[in-house]
């Protein structure tokens, strides 16, 4: 298999997930995997599948839409969409845009994926009363129209 059949074939994964497929997850990953978001950074496959149980318990029919695959020498590209809502409270709707660069050895198996998005205006600052200071710091580094 090419890098690009990997990159397409774990990118399926995401995109047909539900909590019932997540323990088979770890077919695509090494046990030295690293994931790293705007908020964790985590080593290993069990880590790796915890991130998504804790999406699955904190969201209300969260799903990933895949956008686009692309490979380079070094690694895979999954340009994806998040949606879903929060079930705690703040409760609202999410819609994130993001990239996941995602390593692979030379069995196939990833060993680094680094989710790229940003969690400033897609996410923060659509929270109540920090949403107000996020949004306020944002303009501070926007060129004035």
């Amino acid at each position: 298999m090419t890098k690009l059949s990997h990159t397409q074939a774990y990118a399926r994964f995401f995109e047909k997930m539900t909590p019932e497929t997540l323990g088979s997850m770890k077919q695509f990953l090494a046990d030295d995997v690293v994931f790293t978001d705007p908020f964790n950074t985590l080593r290993g496959p069990d880590a790796f599948v915890a991130i998504f149980t804790h999406m699955y318990a904190v969201m209300k029919n969260p799903r990933f839409d895949i956008l686009d695959v692309a490979v380079s020498e070094k690694a895979g590209f999954i340009k994806w969409r998040m949606t879903g809502e929060l079930q705690s409270r703040p409760s609202f709707q999410l819609d994130l845009t993001g990239m996941s660069e995602v390593q692979f050895n030379d069995a196939g198996l990833v060993t680094a994926h680094f989710d790229h998005w940003d969690s400033a205006h897609q996410f923060l600052a659509k929270l109540p009363v920090i949403g107000w200071l996020v949004r306020r710091l944002l303009t501070l580094f926007a060129l004035p129209s």
